[in-house]
């Protein structure tokens, strides 16, 4: 799980996933002021664990995601629903089980109504077909209608840290169930959020939006199964309204949670886990969509993708792009006749290690690595000749330095993003031990040449930038949509050894 940043509704928006893409996604939409980490990383890992792809992101003002100044909020709950919808957009994600609670379970409700193609299924938490003391619903408990007449839970000076910590913590207590709360827990958990925001006070805007027009008579269109977990202790919104929420929306079930306010504690999350699972056993990704959602994701972290990617395949819900049964043409041209006794060879991204699996047969003593675990344990059993390891490209093992007489690089720098392409390319070049030999393999483009990616086509000038001062290029080619390129290290005397002819 890794925090990134999208470009989704024409703002910016922080997401994180779980698990992998290759199963059904599931959106977790936060209530008012919440930001994605109101869903805790457990609960998001127990419905991972339950085969989904969860999604949980931060809504305008809260968290790392745009923020407006408190008081002054550019954006109406519309833009809220719409934000959901980019987000799917942003991770290839045609259509999501779409899981909100309390403002969270409005936005759910609007995103089942206006972007009906993209929910697979609706979950409400907490949530009403209205909204509190909404006529013909129950109102608010009488305790908690006191604490609001009275003004709430006083403002904080925004500018005090603990000051805010502990007034987000009180926040909190009106709207708990009867269970046990722990405060320290709490307040530790709050204090993460506080310090990752980056306007804390900014998440109150979410009071001033407008609703819009009312969706309670437009309930009877929702076409998706849905699921509805209420506490049976809300004080804001009683069971009452959940009951209407299943009575309204058609083939609606409802649950109700023992003990529960308006809140989601972990307490029932051996009910609400698995009812979740149960429910959202649907919109299962095609091949192309898994493989888009791989490339959204390899966009910013490629060795989540890489890992996501190779265990999807091994459990026989995706195919790997690049997998080749035999070692590249090119690869046993190059070593048809070379002898390998008493030099050693590096593949990089071995991936399931048949080149590495080659040269480990002309008698190298062969390394390959690669960033996935999955595709190393295939790889070990695959080719018991080489070795394989779990390694990073950009943050390799210091040892590796000047110690391979080969290396060998097919179609690895044009699956990294633009800015951290030319560190992978250094640490390749650095690879090669004097007198040693680079062997490069990567498609091409022209300079001009637009590219979406990834992958990202290599142009000539980075294939070039992998020599340097005494790695020079004996060879750079292009046939079709190829490059062929070869690079030696200068020997320190004319008669070391190491070099491949």
């Amino acid at each position: 799980m890794t925090e990134r940043m999208v470009r989704a509704n024409d703002v910016d928006l922080c997401v994180e996933t779980f698990g992998t893409p290759a199963d059904p996604a599931v959106l977790l939409i936060a209530g008012a002021t919440g930001s994605m980490r109101s869903w805790p990383d457990a609960f998001c890992a127990r419905l991972a664990e339950g085969g989904r792809y969860v999604i949980r992101y931060d809504h305008r003002d809260t968290g790392r995601s745009v923020t407006y100044p408190p008081g002054e909020p550019g954006y109406g709950f519309g833009d809220l629903v719409a934000d959901a919808a980019g987000v799917l957009d942003a991770l290839a994600v045609s259509r999501a089980n779409v899981v909100g609670i309390s403002m969270g379970g409005g936005i759910a409700q609007s995103l089942a109504l206006d972007f009906a193609d993209r929910v697979a299924s609706l979950t409400l938490i907490a949530t009403s077909p209205a909204g509190p003391n909404e006529p013909g619903l129950p109102p608010m408990t009488p305790a908690l209608a006191e604490h609001f007449a009275a003004g709430g839970t006083p403002a904080p000076d925004w500018t005090d840290r603990d000051a805010v910590v502990e007034h987000l913590v009180a926040a909190r207590r009106p709207f708990a169930g009867p269970r046990p709360v722990h405060d320290d827990e709490v307040r530790a958990e709050v204090r993460r959020e506080v310090d990752r925001a980056l306007d804390i006070a900014s998440a109150a805007n979410h009071h001033r939006l407008s609703g819009g027009e009312p969706i309670r008579p437009r309930l009877g269109d929702i076409a998706v199964p849905t699921l509805v977990l209420h506490g049976d202790a809300d004080p804001l919104l009683p069971p009452g309204h959940g009951e209407a929420l299943a009575r309204e929306v058609p083939g609606a079930r409802l649950v109700l949670l023992a003990d529960t306010g308006h809140e989601l504690p972990p307490g029932v999350w051996d009910v609400v886990v698995p009812a979740i699972v149960g429910h959202t056993d649907v919109a299962k990704p095609s091949r192309d969509e898994v493989l888009s959602r791989i490339r959204r994701l390899g966009a910013t972290d490629s060795g989540t993708a890489f890992e996501q990617l190779y265990a999807a395949a091994a459990r026989g819900e995706a195919d790997v792009p690049w997998h080749r049964e035999e070692p590249h043409r090119l690869i046993l041209e190059r070593f048809a006749d070379v002898d390998g006794a008493g030099k050693r060879a590096l593949v990089v991204g071995a991936g399931y290690g048949q080149d590495a699996g080659f040269l480990a047969g002309l008698g190298f003593d062969t390394l390959g690595f690669d960033i996935s675990p999955t595709a190393v344990a295939q790889a070990r059993q695959r080719f018991p000749a080489a070795r394989f390891e779990v390694a990073d490209l950009l943050d390799p093992p210091a040892g590796w330095t000047g110690a391979f007489d080969v290396v060998v690089e097919v179609l690895i720098a044009q699956t990294l993003p633009a800015g951290v392409r030319p560190t992978a390319i250094a640490h390749v070049r650095r690879f090669v031990a004097p007198g040693g030999t680079l062997v490069l393999l990567a498609h091409g483009r022209d300079d001009d040449e637009p590219v979406t990616g990834p992958p990202w086509p290599l142009v000539r000038a980075e294939v070039e930038s992998y020599a340097d001062d005494d790695l020079r290029a004996v060879r750079v080619d292009r046939a079709g949509a190829l490059w062929w390129a070869e690079f030696r290290r200068d020997r320190p005397t004319a008669s070391s050894p190491g070099a491949v002819s």
